[in-house]
């Protein structure tokens, strides 16, 4: 029995607390409900093939389902329009705009929107609001849906609604917020990936105003939404590293026929002559940028002690013949981080 038991327990460890919820008798409804929702959805939203992105977003919802309660069969449509949106109507059916694929940046970005939609279907929350706002029970609601009768059309139009326009109470926004910032954390995305997406929309509010419909939008709570995000990684001791999901300060090692050039966004910031020694060199050097150059580093925390630079208390280049000096190499990456820094000049990198 002790054997069994423990064989279990290690079962739910691995796996996760979501493989092991128990099914959901009204989820079957739930799919009724949708499907009938997203016949007069598609009937306005032309819906576009893109296997490569389907293809994405298929393996990233699976990724995160683990940490969902319910045992969904989620599906993926992609929407062709330039607002930028996405929505998920009951029963697991999720939309992406072609406007919300260009304006995201990373699989964590991706991930965020898609774990804070998968929260609002997991958690029947364009039911919940049409239940609350008829005045009826959940099992009530799914009767009145089902049964074709006259108020069905109507109150259908009001669920899908919600689910499209983002017009949910900011209770339940701040509940997929949370809820899915934790499902990133535990699926392994970048958690940052939501306080980017926030960032973004925000300052894009703040260049212009925003009047199409979608997920963040039209929301003036947004920039707290943000703050809250910022304050469970801060309280969580995560820290917020947005070079992942923004895709900036990347490295890569370019070798010509006599040297060897340590790139950072496609900007040499170290170069050396050709050989196995300064390869070796240049490499090590990669490794420690990739784990520790961050676009938050306080110019202070990158810094030259005794002919050695330093990222924090981490060596990363020291005094070797035929590669640029290390003082050379930290005004390098000061300009690699300020470039990609201008690029968003609104994200609050040392808050």
């Amino acid at each position: 029995m002790r054997k069994v038991l423990t064989l279990l327990i290690l079962v739910v460890f691995m796996v996760g607390p979501g493989l092991c919820a128990e099914p959901d008798p009204d989820l079957a409804k739930e799919v009724q409900i949708g499907r009938k929702a997203i016949a007069r959805i598609e009937e306005e939203w032309p819906l576009t093939t893109d296997p490569a992105v389907t293809s994405k977003l298929e393996m990233i919802a699976s990724r995160l389902e683990p940490y969902m309660t319910r045992r969904i069969n989620w599906e993926i449509r992609l929407v062709k329009a330039d607002a930028v949106n996405a929505f998920c109507i009951p029963g697991g059916f999720i939309f992406f705009t072609t406007g919300m694929i260009k304006a995201l940046r990373t699989d964590s970005e991706l991930a965020a929107v898609m774990a804070h939609e998968m929260i609002h279907a997991d958690r029947k929350h364009s039911l919940r609001m049409a239940a609350e706002s008829n005045k009826v029970t959940l099992g009530a609601l799914a009767v009145m849906l089902l049964s074709g009768g006259a108020a069905a059309p109507i109150i259908l139009a009001q669920v899908a609604q919600v689910a499209i326009t983002s017009s949910y109470t900011m209770e339940l926004e701040a509940e997929a917020d949370r809820l899915g910032l934790e499902a990133l954390i535990q699926s392994g995305y970048s958690p940052t990936g939501m306080i980017t997406v926030f960032e973004h929309f925000i300052a894009e509010e703040y260049r212009q105003p925003i009047h199409e419909y979608g997920i963040y939008m039209n929301h003036p709570e947004s920039p707290k939404r943000l703050a809250d995000a910022v304050k469970t990684l801060h309280e969580r001791n995560i820290p917020i590293e947005r070079k992942y999901s923004l895709g900036l300060l990347r490295t890569e090692l370019r070798e010509g026929s006599n040297k060897i050039e340590l790139l950072v966004d496609g900007q040499a910031v170290a170069t050396g002559n050709k050989s196995g020694e300064i390869r070796a060199v240049l490499s090590g050097m990669r490794e420690t940028l990739d784990k520790y150059l961050q676009l938050e580093l306080a110019p202070y925390e990158l810094h030259v002690e005794r002919g050695a630079l330093y990222i924090g208390n981490h060596f990363t280049a020291g005094q070797v013949q035929g590669i640029t000096s290390p003082e050379k190499i930290r005004e390098n990456l000061m300009n690699a981080i300020n470039r990609a820094r201008a690029k968003y000049p609104t994200s609050k990198f040392f808050k």
